[in-house]
């Protein structure tokens, strides 16, 4: 059985340290998007002169959730796409196929 310390992992966000379950991601995965995390909580203090920690928090979680968003929506028109390209596909073959 492995102890609850052994389930966690220690990352640095915005100058703090965290010890947090990576849940079904491994430590390297974790600490990467903590990395991502804290990147974007920098930008953000840096450009926007802000040093309010729980506004900039909130700041870069809107970003990454804009982000997220628009991969979402760029995967979905990319499959949409894909299905709209199958589906022609399978009209022309059956007009074919009754001529």
């Amino acid at each position: 059985m492995r102890t609850l310390a052994a389930e966690k992992i220690r990352v640095r966000i915005f100058n703090r340290d965290y010890d947090i379950d990576p849940g079904g991601l491994t430590p390297l995965e974790a600490s990467q998007l903590a990395a991502y995390v804290d990147q974007k909580m920098h930008e953000i203090s840096t450009h926007l002169h802000i040093v309010d920690t729980q506004k900039v928090a909130v700041l870069a979680a809107l970003n990454i959730a804009f982000e997220l968003s628009q991969e979402k929506g760029a995967a979905e028109k990319a499959l949409s796409e894909d299905n709209t390209k199958k589906i022609e596909d399978i009209l022309a073959s059956l007009e074919k196929a009754l001529k």
